[in-house]
């Protein structure tokens, strides 16, 4: 695999995309602003080895205590929050690895891995996963 720039684990509720804006506006809700702040007092202040030009895989193992929560909706908030903290754009993710966890009420958390990968990583990922569409003919 490619260079890891982080690896950890968050305990933090995982937030959703649904809570991000108010209704009709593109303004950050409190609970958003709060969960940003959290997260940049974990992730920010730390100098990481990235330039603008990198591609990313994300993986993500992301803690609820509700099984009816939307795994997908955890990505946006948390990706948007990572960038604010550890300076790079998510249109520089090019790969997600996303598994749901339950946990008891009180234990939700987060666990994170971004690591570098080269445009030869991800060519040859896309064919693993989709063989069919990159045969020989």
């Amino acid at each position: 695999m490619g260079k890891v720039i982080l690896e950890v684990r968050l305990n933090v509720k995982p937030f959703s995309a649904n809570q991000m804006h108010y209704a009709k506006f593109k303004k950050d809700t409190k609970e958003y602003r709060a969960f940003k702040s959290e997260i940049f007092a974990l992730l920010g202040g730390i100098k990481y080895d990235i330039k603008s030009t990198d591609k990313f895989k994300l993986s993500l193992v992301v803690g609820f205590s509700n099984s009816l929560s939307d795994l997908d909706n955890s990505f946006k908030p948390l990706l948007d929050s990572m960038q604010l903290s550890m300076g790079f754009d998510d249109k520089q993710i090019f790969e997600v690895e996303a598994l749901k966890d339950k946990v008891p009420k009180g234990s939700e958390y987060i666990m994170v891995r971004l690591e570098k990968i080269t445009d030869n990583q991800w060519k040859r990922r896309i064919q693993k996963l989709f063989p069919a569409f990159f045969k020989e003919t």
